[in-house]
């Protein structure tokens, strides 16, 4: 070695004074460079943005269907609207439980409480997924429904749990808020259960800054969950628009119509790369010493909105907190997995649903009229416990490059060999 030139030590880790494993700045690009602002404009030339004068959101939902493959579509204002209309498909309510994994937007929850029905957690195996026996082991004789989560991309054996469900009369629904282009033995997410719920909320695989879509099958239930979202005005079958019954207005507009026609005609080509992206970092981290990368089902393909990796504590000389800390260091886009951790969420510690009311109608319906009330605690779900305590949770964006991706690999393989 020449005089003068000092030799870098590139398995130091960052957080002690080595050099960084992320060199590059991350890939960008525009989200919304398709037909997007041709939609937009044909939609405010039309002059009217009301979904059921317009055409867009109509075109939507024919685009949904044909994605999915299911008979019908409905349009509404978010995903968390459209799981509550996929509770209305069900026919959840007052007192009714649903079951549901624990790690997730409070937007799953929603709709089963504005129904007055209440959620229980069952817990999933070590990749996040719910099983029929996890699922099995929270049913009582008020179950209703499964509500089957589709977390970060990952596809759920939604068939599997709906096939045991279907002989016992308890209704899936489908949360595929996260799961855009997943599948599972060549089947997509949202063609498994009596509903399929999705999102278009700005931070998923496609946006229309907010907005979402139910789909199913049944032609009844089709009218009921349509009209639901209208304020029940039965707008496009007897066309009396006098309500018969109760309902929310979660009508899309023709600005958010234009906007998912866009986004949909790209759907395939975003999710792909998404896969190939989550893949390959799949493919670097194999055989990772300390810690493992979150698996799909066998036959499944992920879309990886977001990853995980969880670390052995019997392996590794120092915490996931620790570790995380370390990982940012390198320049990576971690964090402790846990933030949408339900059970440990306020609202279910302390059962305040509504704190404006004075009386015991604010506990209502985790306190239900007849006494019956529900505790929650993560004893409850022993794996979903430990990954609280173990798992790192790694952001994904279709606009990292593969170079992105192998740095990226790199910065962990190099984390956990340090701390080995």
């Amino acid at each position: 070695m020449r005089s003068g030139v000092r030799r870098v030590d590139t398995s130091k880790p960052a957080i002690h004074g080595g050099p960084k494993a992320k060199r590059t700045p991350c890939g960008s690009g525009r989200r919304f460079a398709g037909n997007e602002m041709l939609y937009l404009k044909k939609a405010l030339d039309s002059n009217t943005l009301f979904y059921a004068s317009g055409t867009f959101v109509k075109r939507a939902c024919e685009m949904m269907k044909k994605y999915t493959g299911r008979r019908y579509a409905v349009a509404c204002t978010s995903g968390s609207a459209a799981v509550h209309l996929g509770c209305i498909a069900a026919g959840i309510g007052p007192g009714d439980e649903v079951i549901m994994t624990p790690h997730t937007d409070y937007g799953s929850a929603l709709g089963v409480i504005e129904e007055g029905a209440v959620p229980v957690f069952c817990d999933y195996d070590e990749n996040l997924q719910p099983t029929v026996e996890t699922v099995a082991a929270r049913v009582t004789p008020r179950t209703k429904a499964v509500l089957v989560i589709h977390l970060a991309g990952y596809p759920a054996p939604a068939g599997e749990i709906a096939e045991w469900c279907s002989k016992r009369g308890i209704a899936v629904i489908e949360d595929c808020a996260q799961a855009w282009g997943t599948r599972l033995k060549g089947r997509r997410a949202g063609s498994f259960g009596l509903a399929a719920c999705f999102s278009t909320n700005d931070f998923k695989h496609i946006s229309t800054g907010d907005g979402g879509f139910v789909v199913l099958d049944d032609p009844d239930l089709y009218r009921r969950v349509s009209n639901y979202a209208d304020k029940y005005y039965d707008r496009f079958f007897d066309r009396s628009l006098n309500q018969a019954h109760h309902g929310m207005n979660y009508r899309m507009s023709e600005l958010q119509g234009a906007v998912a026609c866009a986004q949909l005609e790209r759907v395939n080509e975003i999710t792909r790369r998404y896969h190939a992206l989550g893949a390959r970092l799949e493919r670097r981290l194999k055989g990772l010493k300390g810690g493992r990368m979150m698996q799909a089902l066998p036959g499944g393909y992920s879309t990886y909105w977001w990853t995980l990796v969880e670390v052995d504590p019997s392996v590794m000389n120092a915490g996931r907190d620790e570790i995380v800390s370390a990982l940012q260091a390198e320049g990576i886009n971690a964090v402790s997995f846990g933030r949408y951790d339900l059970i440990q969420n306020r609202l279910f510690q302390e059962r305040v649903v509504r704190p404006w009311l004075a009386d015991d109608r604010r506990f209502y319906p985790l306190v239900q009229p007849d006494g019956r009330s529900y505790t929650y605690s993560v004893d409850q779900t022993p794996v979903h416990r430990r990954i609280l305590h173990n798992g790192i949770q790694i952001a994904m964006n279709r606009f990292y490059t593969e170079t992105d991706i192998d740095e990226i690999a790199e910065a962990i393989l190099k984390v956990f060999r340090a701390f080995c």
